[in-house]
């Protein structure tokens, strides 16, 4: 197994920080300090200056910290996270400190503001996602392994899937076999059948699968801390002529829109094969969510592939290219794979 490179991370975020001239930066949502560092506990902070590196947490984890963390400094919390904050940012004279504007409360920045006098604590966005957009050759593995056990369930599920079960039962079957398998389940398994499926997040019912009918499945896990996520449509019995012409549509739209997908391209560009060749066959009004969403980590995360998305593909990006038609009181089909982008092209990872 490939080991992670948690200094490349950090010498990555340290050029982001000197371009946005500042000389600190602090790192407060829980995921950003897991990957920026490794560690799997919670209630941790991380201060990343140029050349410096502080791992700020509280006696739960500090001997969690002291053992598995390399390359930081690790700060114990004696009184108060902001008293420790304070004392750095004075010894070290910081006086322009990005926060993560999108996950610290108005309340601690306001504070923190208070505390810190004349150094500036400046809102920064998405610096730490934009980062992980782009996969490492470890990442690529790890969800290589998170989708092939979700295919793995998949198929078991489409073999025991039958009339008479209900829904809700069919998800906790799901979940359990992620469990079993050392894995735990990346959000609530989507289980929809007929008309049930028109909604695009449906949650399980108590309402019984019949026959002649169609079942969105959407289902992901976490392994070894990385997502999958996958949807496909089982049928029982006889599919209904309406139900073959929007699954074809949504089938040929995923193949436009990975044919698109290569180093370069726009983003906004990938989305738009999918979408302009549904709204060209008469369901555009159906489809309303974007194309896709980056898989790592989280579930859901950058890039987002939108057609209102700025920016291009670069190699290492993953995300999940899913069209969808969803008609009310009819039901819908979405269709969901997950990409890489390449050096060239693109690989579908979970083909």
């Amino acid at each position: 197994m490939l080991k992670t490179d948690y200094n490349n991370r950090a010498r990555l975020l340290e050029g982001e920080i000197k371009r946005l001239k500042l000389d600190s930066f602090l790192v407060t949502n829980e995921t950003n300090v897991s990957y920026l560092s490794g560690f799997r506990g919670h209630d941790s902070i991380l201060l990343i200056a140029p050349g410096e590196k502080f791992f700020i947490t509280d006696s739960r984890y500090v001997e969690q910290a002291k053992e598995e963390l390399e390359g930081f400094e690790v700060k114990l919390v004696a009184s108060s996270t902001y008293k420790t904050i304070e004392e750095l940012v004075g010894k070290r004279r910081l006086k322009r400190i990005g926060f993560e504007s999108m996950n610290l409360p108005y309340e601690v920045a306001t504070k923190l503001k208070d505390l810190l006098g004349k150094t500036e604590l400046l809102p920064v966005k998405n610096i730490v996602e934009n980062i992980r957009a782009i996969k490492d050759r470890a990442e690529v593995g790890k969800i290589r392994d998170s989708i092939s056990l979700t295919k793995g369930i998949l198929d078991k599920i489409m073999a025991f899937i039958k009339p008479g079960l209900p829904e809700k039962h069919l998800s906790r079957v799901i979940e359990l076999e992620f469990i079993k398998r050392g894995a735990r389940p990346g959000f609530e398994p989507i289980v929809a059948a007929g008309a049930n499926s028109s909604k695009p997040h449906a949650i399980p019912t108590d309402a019984k699968i019949t026959n002649d009918s169609f079942v969105m499945i959407d289902i992901g896990c976490n392994l070894d801390g990385y997502n999958s996520d996958l949807t496909r449509m089982a049928l029982l019995g006889k599919a209904k002529d309406k139900f073959k012409k929007i699954y074809n549509i949504v089938r040929t739209a995923k193949e436009l829109a990975i044919g698109k997908i290569r180093p370069g391209a726009k983003i906004s560009e990938i989305d738009l094969a999918a979408r302009r060749y549904i709204q060209n066959n008469g369901f555009g009004k159906y489809f309303g969510h974007s194309l896709g969403h980056g898989v790592g980590m989280e579930v859901h995360e950058q890039p987002t592939i939108s057609k209102v998305s700025e920016g291009a593909l670069s190699p290492g990006m993953v995300f999940t290219v899913e069209p969808a038609i969803y008609i009310p009181k009819f039901g819908g089909v979405r269709i969901e794979d997950m990409v890489l982008v390449t050096d060239r092209g693109c690989e579908v990872l979970s083909r």
